[in-house]
């Protein structure tokens, strides 16, 4: 026990180091206020839909109305083989900035496509006018100055990409909850550690990147075969090409909303999806911190189960499982304060129970099993 005992101090270690790295990125993150300078950067939208006749149009209506001038944009549609009414709703929308184009009449039919989405944003590329590419989804919502605020803090930075906030709404029940808060959290990890030029992760709702940058990093080649990552293994590239390329843009009004899942299966597909992707990660250093944070919260289940046989044990378990409330608690206070999101706090203890076993379960199975999204299986 005397080893299991010195290996549990050692990941609490690891793990305290970790999260006042992230408080500490955070913190120091400034809030972006943008300037009132004239727009001048063409910009093309992406938008990769698959089966969301449910969606496409309300995200349509909110792109129209943005403040930013319409001769600097375009909105790429990219139908992904929809076996809905996608298509017709896209093309019923008469406005002179959408471009539709439907993936099916761009792939030979001997072509091999191991993730459809990367196709269907190279597509849209390869179509676009656009000096600044913006991808988001077809099942969220943005504010009228979402676009003007990504391309002000473009024109400032003239950075290589832009990662910004996606946060998730859902209904009042629990399981909501649980997704929105558990959602903040990953966004605040996205935030300190691009701020402190160590990137993890990012979402590919609301992604921006120079097509220039794009091409030089030879788009996804070397992680096409991954059916997902568009959005982190893109930026890994372009963050190890370019030193500080890729930041964060922590503004309220450049945020994208997005839907809870409905229900746990959907929930666990996407969260499996989203973690097959560590695999192809190069940077070891990336690597190492998310074992870390896996061994730790595995370790309080451990903890857990062996305190039944061995009673000296309990003490390991209420010394994790403090220091894992202690520092979320400290985290998420900080993050869901910027965004106005405080009330989701009220139900944290259940949820940072019910978060461990969720991280121990998604990040084992989303690393040894395939799972599907939308009628695919996911490699």
């Amino acid at each position: 026990m005397i080893v299991y005992e010195i290996l549990t101090i050692i990941l609490a270690i690891s793990y305290i180091s970790i999260f006042l790295f992230y408080l500490l990125g955070w913190m120091s993150l400034p809030v972006y206020i943008p300037s009132e300078s004239k727009p001048h950067t063409k910009v093309s939208i992406i938008i990769p839909a698959r089966n969301e006749e449910q969606n496409i149009f309300s995200l349509l209506n909110d792109l129209l109305q943005q403040t930013y001038p319409p001769s600097l944009f375009e909105i790429i549609v990219v139908d992904d083989f929809s076996e809905d009414r996608t298509f017709e709703i896209v093309e019923s929308i008469v406005d002179p900035r959408i471009k539709f184009l439907r993936l099916k009449d761009f792939i030979n039919e001997d072509e091999i496509v191991f993730s459809y989405k990367k196709k269907a944003i190279e597509t849209a590329i390869s179509n676009s006018n656009g000096e600044l590419m913006i991808t988001t989804d077809a099942d969220c919502r943005v504010k009228s100055n979402w676009l003007a605020t990504m391309v002000n803090f473009y024109e400032e930075k003239r950075c290589q990409m832009i990662v910004a906030t996606v946060l998730m709404e859902g209904e009042r029940k629990f399981f909501d909850k649980f997704q929105e808060l558990d959602f903040v959290g990953m966004m605040g990890i996205t935030a300190a550690t691009l701020h402190l030029n160590f990137p993890t992760m990012c979402n590919g709702a609301n992604l921006t990147f120079q097509r220039k940058a794009f091409e030089e990093v030879n788009g996804y080649e070397g992680v096409s075969e991954k059916s997902s990552g568009d959005d982190m293994l893109l930026m890994h590239k372009i963050a190890e090409k370019w030193n500080g390329g890729a930041k964060f843009l922590k503004s309220r009004e450049a945020v994208v909303y997005s839907s809870t899942q409905k229900s746990i299966r959907s929930f666990f597909s996407q969260r499996m999806r989203w973690t097959s992707k560590s695999q192809s990660y190069s940077d070891w250093k990336i690597k190492a911190n998310l074992l870390l944070v896996y061994l730790f919260n595995l370790s309080i289940l451990a903890s857990l189960f062996l305190s039944i046989f061995y009673s000296q044990l309990w003490l390991v378990f209420f010394f994790q499982l403090s220091i894992k409330i202690i520092l979320d608690f400290a985290f998420l206070s900080q993050v869901t304060g910027f965004f106005n999101r405080q009330k989701l706090l009220w139900l944290f203890l259940l949820i940072e129970a019910l978060h461990i076993f969720y991280i121990v379960v998604v990040g084992f199975a989303g690393n040894f099993f395939q799972t599907s999204w939308k009628g695919r299986k996911v490699q």
